[in-house]
């Protein structure tokens, strides 16, 4: 299946019904923002809710270190470096029709999502340690080592302000922290797809 297929299919499935609440996940630099971003706009925006997940993740996370790599800082790779229970609260708030108002970040500003609109994509690394119960389908992407660098180097430089020499000195240390705590979520995905090297592979579909 070709990534038009898929999101020809994803459309298909939230235009009937079938898919309510639709959940976008994988480590950093994945390409999950980017394919969440080409569905949202192919769908009537009068009808869906884009959350994006990166404003949960916590700021003063600083303050703990992993247990087995005490030398090392917290990543977003890590449950305790998400706020769980205030994405949670979110999520089924828009569920049961209530509106909510994103939290601000540097680069977005804070909007109000509307609970009147029936379909919810939430897009982020969050969702990997969020219950599965929560979503009708979830889609997990993952890419290999060199590719997520250079999409890390290309991205964290232009959007998000940060110094190159710092993405380069916290790469091989995000990756391990990956390997060790994340990469484990991915088999909880309805949909494993590997977009390493710019290639879109399905390496497991699973139906709901």
């Amino acid at each position: 299946m070709k990534k038009n297929d898929l999101m020809d299919q994803l459309v298909s499935e939230i235009e009937t019904g079938k898919i309510r609440t639709l959940g976008i996940y994988g480590h950093g630099a994945s390409g999950k923002s980017t394919f969440a971003q080409e569905l949202y706009q192919t769908l009537d925006s009068a009808k869906v809710n884009l959350l994006e997940t990166d404003p949960y993740i916590a700021s003063n996370r600083h303050l703990v270190v992993p247990k087995e790599t005490p030398d090392q800082k917290v990543t977003a790779c890590l449950p305790v470096a998400h706020e769980l229970a205030s994405l949670q609260r979110d999520i089924l708030a828009l569920q049961a029709g209530m509106d909510v108002l994103t939290i601000e970040e540097p680069w977005k500003a804070s909007e109000v999502l509307s609970g009147t609109k029936p379909v919810l994509i939430v897009e982020g690394m969050s969702i990997g340690f969020l219950p599965k119960e929560l979503f009708d389908k979830t889609i997990c992407f993952y890419t290999d080592e060199e590719t997520e660098l250079k999409r890390r180097l290309a991205r964290d430089t232009t959007v998000r302000n940060r110094d190159a020499s710092f993405i380069l000195a916290s790469h091989q240390m995000r990756r391990e922290q990956y390997l060790r705590y994340y990469k484990e979520t991915e088999s909880k995905a309805n949909i494993l797809v590997d977009q390493s090297e710019g290639k879109f592979e399905l390496n497991r579909i699973q139906l709901i």
